[in-house]
């Protein structure tokens, strides 16, 4: 869900210009969910126009990191046709998934040629369905490493990141916080917690329910993050939003897989900046395995560098 100019450059005031159309929540029944995820499975094995319309409803809207704004029905062809003209052999395959009413996550592998080059990423595709048609649409990743090549004097998100605090091991090892029931963290505490860490710039709170195995992937962080590690890379980057903090927007999920949007409005030398981020936290007996953040670095990186 992108246009060319999304993954060739993003131009920072642009960017900083941006505001995603507000949320269309509707209800999908089970019924609906498996349609939309057969055709979108389709359009992942076989993409074309043809292939990619009929997954959506004639209001919908569309947005992804570059555009200028949210695109409707109607410039959605083009759209479409723009991205897969220059990420050639482009193929998508969702492999989880988790729906709210009709807020619906989808986690997808994705595989394409990109300036020669073959490239994989994966990406959290986030919907509003209205019935099985996409009424909103937006998808969360990170283009730093397909613009690596492209663009090698671009700002870093790594180099923007405020140096890394000593680890607080005390806090690791505290006993597990309030916003947990007998089974361990729930979905809607998991969420309550992410809310409380990032209005208090501190995420020990969230890492105390990390396994001793758990780790986390995230932009700007070149390798899993474990522990202590991940605990600094969060309250860095809450840091780089100079004082925004991100609201949940959509939340959908159980006991194994939630998935949550945020939105923050990041203040810049040229305006504000719209952040859009997805987390995925896989959890087991509820303390989490594995987490991994979606967010546009390449994007977000410019407009903080912007003078």
């Amino acid at each position: 869900m992108q246009t060319q100019t999304a993954i060739v450059h993003t131009d920072a005031a642009d960017a900083a210009r941006r505001a995603p159309a507000p949320p269309t929540i509707a209800h999908a029944s089970d019924a609906d969910v498996a349609r939309f995820l057969e055709r979108f499975r389709r359009f992942g094995a076989a993409p074309s126009v043809e292939t990619y319309m009929p997954l959506f409803h004639p209001e919908a809207t569309l947005f992804d990191d570059g555009m200028e704004r949210p695109i409707g029905y109607d410039e959605i062809p083009a759209s479409i046709e723009a991205t897969l003209a220059l990420v050639q052999g482009f193929v998508m395959a969702p492999e989880r998934w988790r729906v709210s009413g009709g807020a619906l996550f989808v986690e997808a592998r994705n595989e394409a040629t990109i300036f020669g080059a073959r490239k994989a990423w994966r990406s959290v595709y986030r919907i509003d369905l209205d019935g099985d048609r996409v009424r909103r649409g937006r998808r969360y990743y990170d283009r730093a490493p397909l613009l690596a090549a492209l663009e090698p004097e671009a700002p870093r998100l790594a180099d923007l990141l405020p140096a890394a605090p000593v680890a607080d091991d005390d806090a690791l090892a505290r006993p597990a916080p309030p916003g947990t029931d007998e089974r361990g963290l729930a979905r809607d505490a998991l969420v309550a917690l992410l809310a409380r860490c990032w209005r208090g710039g501190s995420f020990a709170e969230l890492v105390a329910h990390f396994r001793d195995d758990a780790v986390l992937i995230a932009p700007g962080a070149p390798t899993p993050l474990h522990g202590a590690e991940a605990e600094g890379y969060l309250a860095r980057l809450a840091t780089l939003l100079r004082g925004a903090v991100p609201v949940a927007r959509a939340v959908a999920g159980d006991d194994a897989l939630v998935f949550v949007e945020w939105e923050a409005s990041v203040p810049t030398a040229r305006g504000t900046y719209a952040l859009g981020i997805a987390d995925r936290f896989d959890l087991v007996d509820g303390r989490v395995l594995a987490a991994r953040r979606y967010f546009d670095a390449a994007s977000l990186a410019r407009a903080l560098a912007a003078a």
